[in-house]
């Protein structure tokens, strides 16, 4: 009788606990990341969690029409969804079981700075998919992190598969925060070889540079279609940071301003060397003015105004 009790209050105790771990769910199809994807998002005590996931990570999940009841297993625990679909997208609420094991289990580990895993970390980690397999797998790759690097990892899609093909292409041993700033700008293995094919073989930083301010294949084309077939890498960025646009050169072309170097183009944007800046000398008397003469004219602050004046 005794030992009964005690099953029976441990069970309440699990049943209040468990209680705890509620909130609610919403599901839809965001257009970008493909068929057969989708975006989950969960609500608890005013925090937000959320990933996509394939549907085929669910078991039990239907997108038709009506009721639904399914799940989300992973080692950290398993989500339990109970809601509705109409047009593919669905909400509802959700219950979580965690799995107490796996913070010993992390702590047996020897994974650094797990702080306390308690329940709703519980619930992230089962919601992000970090397994003690994931763990093991990105430190046989090299990468002995905190639990919530980890958890980073896995939210940018950083798999081994990933570290294998950045390997090949000669870009070994990422230092980790290297490695997510590439998923974050996605410095992918195909934009790695679409750089290489337009002539830019880069540096993970230049990579990324060129992601941050454009500096791509598709400027690249561009340039290279206008006159300037082998830019440089930073005389392309500093394009970017300055704004010298295809525009800009083909205004300048049409104006007879042709085949003029990186830097003098750079030079005019810098102090605003700008075609109307152009069309109005023209319109003041001074026409065929070589550039670097504009760019003097303009530090001097000598435009269309001041010659009126000096007239």
């Amino acid at each position: 009788m005794k030992r009964a009790l005690i099953a029976l209050a441990g069970a309440l105790i699990a049943a209040i606990a468990l209680a705890d771990i509620r909130g609610t769910w919403t599901m839809e199809h965001p257009a970008r990341a493909g068929e057969g994807i989708v975006q989950l998002n969960i609500s608890r005590d005013h925090n937000q969690l959320g990933s996509t996931f394939p549907v085929s990570s669910f078991s039990g999940l239907s997108l038709a029409d009506g009721a639904s009841k399914f799940e989300l297993r992973a080692e950290a625990g398993t989500i339990q969804f109970d809601g509705t679909f109409r047009d593919g997208d669905g909400a509802g609420h959700f219950s979580f079981l965690p799995n107490a094991k796996l913070r010993d289990t992390l702590r047996s580990m020897n994974v650094r700075e797990i702080g306390d895993v308690d329940d709703e970390k519980l619930l992230q980690l089962a919601l992000h998919g970090i397994s003690t397999d994931f763990i093991r797998s990105m430190r046989a790759e090299g990468y002995d992190v905190t639990l919530d690097q980890y958890v980073a990892m896995r939210i940018f899609r950083v798999t081994p598969e990933l570290i294998h093909e950045l390997r090949a292409l000669g870009f070994d041993k990422l230092p980790y925060d290297t490695l997510i700033a590439s998923r974050v700008h996605r410095v992918t293995p195909e934009y790695i070889r679409s750089m290489r094919a337009a002539g830019y073989s880069l540096s993970m930083d230049q990579l990324l540079t060129s992601r941050i301010h454009r500096a791509d294949p598709e400027f690249a084309t561009k340039m290279r279609d206008l006159g300037y077939p082998n830019l440089a890498f930073n005389d392309m960025v500093a394009f970017r940071i300055h704004g010298v646009s295809p525009e800009f050169i083909s205004e300048l072309a049409e104006l007879g301003y042709r085949n003029i170097s990186a830097g003098n183009l750079v030079t005019m944007r810098i102090h605003g060397v700008t075609p109307k800046y152009i069309r109005e000398l023209k319109d003041a008397g001074y026409e065929k003015v070589p550039v670097e003469k504009l760019v003097s004219m303009r530090i001097h602050g000598v435009d269309a105004a001041f010659i009126q004046k000096v007239k």
